[in-house]
């Protein structure tokens, strides 16, 4: 670039990056935010503590007492955790944040809260068993608000029957518990929390556990045993839900009373719901109608601790006859004389009740047949033993159904057959049987009603049999049913016709439905008006009696009619009037009038629909007939003959458009704009004034009040577009205007306007101190809440009055004043809208040191209510906090290794008040300087350094993490304090082998330590990386070389600006032997000026050196294509150096090292060569290899 001393430029911007540098070192990031409470809580008792990862404290901090605000200083980057420290029991939610400090993404970077919500205090409680001081695991707890239904916690006791609840607002509660199975003396407690924790005073307790057994003999269940319980020191009074009847006869053990008694049920088990922990004894006790059985064992000791007992061996009956009946029914009467067989032999009858014996039985399950005179059963398997004394009941299953067929005149032309079949429905099954040649049949079924049919074949229904009933309902109950019987029908139909007229020729047909048949037909006999007929032997089935006149309208033309078992009657036809046809284009009513004046017949046919109808008219003669409707037809009247009817045909030609504009006043300008637009054009038209309608007027004081209605008409075809717009002086028209597009399917189409008078919105704006007189100049903003794009912005007069309008009165507006320096509180009085406005104060805090003088970076945090506000400090050691709503704010000041006095302070700022704070500030604590460096000279980033103090100063420990150009600054150590300073043993450092020094112990007096340097060793599983260029030495400044991955060319690895030196170092890569690598040459020569190559080279990471040479031979273009671009690349400059400003916090580090790179390479010096590319070292040859992924290391 011509005309631009290099040189001059880079001493210029080290210079300018050293400045932003020092800028940059005094920010102070803050992590802050609120301890939120729903509930008053002490916000000072609360603390909020910032670890390291390792659990190190790096700062503590108490809350705001005014409003729970904190905030904590941050002077390093990195991994951090945030923790909310208050008194044991409190909950908070979350209870820590884990922070990546990154500058830029973090939340304390981008000056976002970190709240942490106060959940609540702790309860504390116990579930006892009756009589001890512990109780059982597991047991649900619930707490709920008192009086309230709705569960807010559920918890399970613990070992002891102990509970917890945690996060408990303030208030009254109620700690219920429950279980299944187990009943409690004390359900339920109450509990008041207060602004602590609480510990529950009276216990849950539960009343007994249950305890459960079971009796057998031979591994059957047994009922009906008794199971005595008995115990040395439970009371019986303690003993729930068994039987405390005492039983006689049963042994007592010694020195125990007898308590309570339980019998087994069904299944044999037994059970005692509720009993308090002890010792218990249980004796079984067993005793028949006749004989007693022994059970065993004959006492068993029972111990209930906390819980159901379950006693494991079931008790067992060692050492029977049975009686049952067998009955017609369910509740029924005795079957007599039945016989029972088990496993095929004969073991007893039943006695005239039905009753039988079994003798001798032992224990198991047989399959009993019982076997009775036309009553059948079904095989029973039955479990017998010493619980079945009495048998369960037999019940009959199925009886006898007899019957028989009758048919005395069977069709001829038909073979009779000798057996019919019948059909025999119950409510499950269908049994199907034939008859014998007398036509009898008879089977066996099961108690119900049942539908018995007879089955006719197809022919013999064509050929006209039918019996009769068509099936019979026999209910079986509880015996068997003889004598149903079927029988053969024929029928007659008669009926009339009924006519206005004479009938004339008139015939009535017959056609079977379900058949083929032609039917038949007769002639009806007529008389004066009107006429009968008759039809007959008309065999069984459905039919439809058609009467043949097509001009004439019946009420109905055709009947069903069905014969069945009997003659039918009173199939009668009646004429109603006359049928005429009508086909119109659209709905409409269609008004008709009989021109015989002497009949004075006349109607209206109100249901016209679109397509063809048809109508009756009820007298004869000569008709007019006028279409009613919204549209408008080619004929205004048409005429009909009842003698000669011909069809009409309705075809519309335009359509009805009806309007309306509803006001509440009157008013008398109103105006109407109606375009008309069509194939044939645009019509325009205007009406009015539009004349309003009166009949909802009303006087009122003198005046006329609405609503009122205008109401207009307009006639438009099929396909045209109307739009009608209103217009008025006084009111707004909504909607403004109306699009109509008539489709002439359907009117009057109806098109409707609201008239609203325009709203005026007004107000004012006072001050509220002094005499509270009007506020001019106050900006009020006036926004429809339905479209807050669109704003109104005016000014208040001197007088503080504003107003502005009109307005749609049907829109909700937001009003809302603003004007720099002042606050507004609403007033809700006087007008609508009504401000007092209070003007704001502000806080000037001074900072000083211990010799008064100025301090800045001192970080100030001032809170109070939703405000809150954390600044430095500047150059004279000032911060002013403007715009304060007035009341009360809690002031802190924090700077790491300072103490200030007074600490913090509570500050009343009242309205426009200029409230002035002094602070002083002393030096406690001091700082270690110095850098991590590669023993060539190269910065380490992000290694972690840390002073651990040592003798009476032991446990303190202070870190830092070293910035991109290895510089680090150890913060917050103690005077007075010797230390080791070493590199932390973290992850952040495992690239590291070693450190020389390894530690060093440094004592701390009263100022800060210097050039405490560390040189630090990679392990051995880095590859380094050299390189030189040849090529004149007037090019080297605009060339820079660039290290990446292959497969990430976007996301360098290093950068090294040449400046004056052929040789350059990379930052090291590790050793994979997979992962291709690539070194690239780029030049700042513009391309304009000069024609070169730019050499690359690709290499894998194999090896522990490598060193590459490349060439650089630019040519220099004619004399023609030069351009002096001096000029133009001004301005780029410009722009560059304003970047590096705005973006100073991001661009630094990467700034600085490349800077350092460039000094590094004018130290080492080097020589020239040409274009290309070399290779040198202990690596083999550079190979083009498939690109396999490796984790990079960052190098910045």
């Amino acid at each position: 670039m011509e005309g631009l001393n290099w040189p001059s430029f880079l001493e210029f911007l080290n210079v300018l990056l050293c400045v932003l540098h020092a800028t940059h070192a005094q920010d102070v990031m803050v992590c802050g935010g609120f301890v939120k409470a729903d509930v008053e809580i002490n916000f000072s008792q609360v603390e909020v503590k910032l670890y390291t990862p390792q659990g190190s404290l790096k700062y503590s901090t108490d809350c705001a007492p005014n409003n729970g605000y904190y905030s904590i200083p941050l002077y390093d980057k990195g991994d951090f955790i945030l923790k909310v420290e208050p008194p044991d029991g409190w909950s908070f939610d979350p209870a820590q944040v884990e922070l990546h400090i990154d500058g830029a993404t973090d939340p304390c970077s981008k000056g976002a809260d970190i709240n942490f919500q106060f959940q609540g205090f702790g309860i504390e409680g116990q579930v006892i068993s009756k009589g001890t001081t512990q109780g059982p695991a597991g047991i649900q707890v619930f707490l709920k608000k008192e009086g309230a239904a709705e569960v807010l916690q559920s918890q399970k006791t613990g070992p002891d029957g102990g509970y917890k609840f945690t996060k408990v607002l303030p208030g009254n509660y109620v700690v219920e518990a429950s279980h299944p199975k187990w009943e409690f003396e004390k359900a339920k407690v109450e509990v008041t929390v207060g602004n602590a924790n609480t510990k529950v005073v009276n216990n849950i307790v539960i009343a007994g556990y249950d305890v459960h057994g079971q009796v057998l003999s031979e591994g059957e269940p047994i009922k009906g045993v008794n199971f005595v319980l008995f115990s040395k020191t439970i009371k019986q009074k303690d003993v729930n839900k068994c039987d405390k009847t005492p039983i006689k006869g049963v042994g007592v053990p010694e020195g125990s009373k007898q308590l309570c008694f339980v019998v087994s049920q069904l299944d044999g088990k037994f059970l005692f719901p509720s009993l308090p922990s002890g010792s218990y004894s249980l004796i079984p006790y067993y005793k028949g109608e006749k004989i007693k059985f022994d059970v065993l064992p004959e006492l068993i000791d029972v111990q209930v601790n906390h819980g159901t007992v379950n006693i494991k061996e079931p008790f067992q009956v060692a050492g029977f006859s049975v009686t049952g009946r067998v009955l017609e029914a369910a509740q029924g009467s005795g079957v007599a004389n039945a016989q029972l067989s088990i496993d095929g032999k004969r073991l007893a009858v039943t006695n005239a009740e039905g009753i039988y014996q079994l003798e001798n039985m032992k224990t198991g399950t047989y399959k009993i047949k019982v076997e009775a005179n036309r009553i059948y059963f079904d095989d029973v398997s039955m479990k017998i033993s010493p619980n079945t004394p009495q048998l369960p009941d037999i019940i009959a299953s199925k009886f006898s159904l007899c019957g028989r067929v009758v048919i005395d005149n069977y069709p001829p032309g038909l073979t009779r057959p000798d057996h019919r079949k019948v059909s025999i429905k119950g409510d499950s099954t269908v049994i199907g049987l034939s008859t014998d040649k007398e036509g009898q049949f008879c089977t066996k079924v099961q108690p119900g009603a049942h539908v018995v049919k007879t089955l006719v074949s197809k022919e013999e229904e064509e050929a006209g049999l039918k019996l009769t009933p068509a099936e019979r309902i026999v209910k079986v109950v509880d015996r068997p049913v003889d004598d149903v019987t079927f029988t053969q029908f024929r029928a007659k139909i008669s009926g009339t016709v009924t006519c206005l007229e004479k009938c004339k020729n008139i015939h009535i047909s017959l056609i079977p439905i379900a058949r083929e048949d032609d039917g038949m037909a007769a002639k009806i006999k007529e008389g004066s008006k009107g006429g009968t007929f008759t039809l007959e032997n008309v065999l069984p089935g459905k039919y439809k009696a058609n009467l043949l006149n097509d001009i004439w309208c019946w009420k109905s033309k055709v009947l069903d009619v069905e014969v069945t078992d009997k003659d039918v009657i009173g199939v009668d036809f009646q004429q109603t009037g006359y049928v005429i046809s009508v086909t119109s284009s659209h709905d409409l009513k269609l008004a008709y009038t009989n021109q015989d004046k002497k009949l004075d017949y006349r109607g209206t046919f109100d249901d016209v629909v679109k397509g063809l109808n048809k109508f009756c008219l009820e007298k004869p003669g000569l008709y007019k007939l006028k279409p009613e409707s919204c549209h408008r037809f080619d004929k205004e009247e048409y005429s009909f003959d009842t003698g000669k009817p011909i069809p009409l045909t309705l075809t519309a030609t335009s359509h009805r458009i009806d309007g309306s504009i509803k006001t509440d006043i009157r008013i008398r300008d109103i105006m109407l704009s109606i375009k008309t637009v069509n194939k044939d054009g645009t019509k325009e038209e205007t009406r009015g004034p539009l004349r309003g309608s009166k009949d909802n007027i009303k006087m009122d004081d003198q005046f006329m009040v609405g609503p009122m209605f205008y109401d207009w008409d307009h006639w438009a075809k099929t396909g045209d577009t109307v739009v009608f717009q209103p217009s008025s002086k006084h009111i707004l028209f909504y909607p403004q205007k109306a699009d109509i597009v008539v489709q002439g399917d359907s009117c009057p189409i109806s098109v409707k306007f609201d008239g609203k008078e325009g709203v005026f919105i007004e107000g004012l704006v006072r001050e509220k101190s002094g005499g509270q007189d009007g506020l001019g100049g106050v900006m009020i903003t006036i926004t429809p809440k339905n479209n807050k794009n669109v704003k109104v912005s005016i000014l208040t007069f001197n007088d503080g009055s504003f107003e502005h309008g009109p307005f749609h009165g049907n829109t909700e507006y937001v009003v809302e004043p603003s004007m720099e320096g002042y606050i507004f509180e609403e007033v809700h009085e006087m007008l609508p809208y009504h401000w007092f406005a209070i003007k704001l104060g502000k806080v000037t805090v001074k900072v000083v040191g211990e010799k008064d003088e100025p301090l800045n970076g001192v970080l100030l945090s001032l809170s109070g209510g939703d405000f809150r506000s954390n600044n430095l400090t500047v150059e004279n050691g000032t911060m002013v906090f403007s715009n304060l709503h007035p009341g009360q704010f809690f002031l802190r000041p924090i700077m790491k290794e300072y103490k200030f006095e007074p600490a913090s302070q509570m500050i009343e700022v009242r309205e426009g008040s200029d409230v002035k704070i002094n602070i002083k500030g002393f030096r406690v604590a001091f700082s270690c300087y110095g850098s991590v460096t590669s023993l060539n000279g190269e910065p380490e980033l992000s290694i972690l350094v840390e002073a651990v103090s040592l003798d009476d100063c032991a446990s303190h420990q202070e870190e830092s993490k070293t910035e991109a150009d290895g510089s680090y600054r150890i913060r917050g150590l103690q005077p007075k304090c010797s230390y080791k300073l070493q590199l932390r043993d973290d992850p952040a450092n495992q690239h590291i082998s070693r450190a020389e020094p390894r530690d060093k112990i440094i004592k701390v007096e009263d100022s800060d330590l210097n050039n405490v340097n560390i040189i630090a060793f990679r392990r051995l599983n880095q590859m380094d990386i050299s390189g030189n260029i040849k090529t004149s030495k007037e090019h080297l400044s605009s060339l820079k070389v660039k290290l990446f991955k292959e497969d990430n060319p976007d996301s360098p690895i290093g950068i090294v600006n040449l400046g004056t030196s052929v040789f350059f170092y990379l930052p090291s890569v590790t050793i994979d032997k997979e992962t291709a690598y690539v070194i690239r040459l780029e030049s700042t020569l513009a391309r304009s000026m000069y024609e070169y190559t730019l050499p690359e080279v690709k290499f894998y990471a194999d090896s522990s050196y490598r060193h590459f040479t490349f060439e650089f031979n630019p040519k220099r273009k004619s004399l023609e294509q030069e351009l002096n671009q001096g000029s133009f690349l001004i301005l780029p400059l410009i722009i560059l150096v304003a970047t590096l400003a705005y973006f100073r916090q991001q661009l630094i580090p990467l700034a600085q090292q490349g800077i350092q790179s460039l000094q590094m390479s004018v130290q080492k010096g080097g020589s020239t060569g040409g274009n290309g590319v070399g290779a040198g070292g202990d690596a083999g040859s550079i190979d083009l290899i498939t690109r396999k992924k490796q984790k990079a290391r960052k190098i910045n």
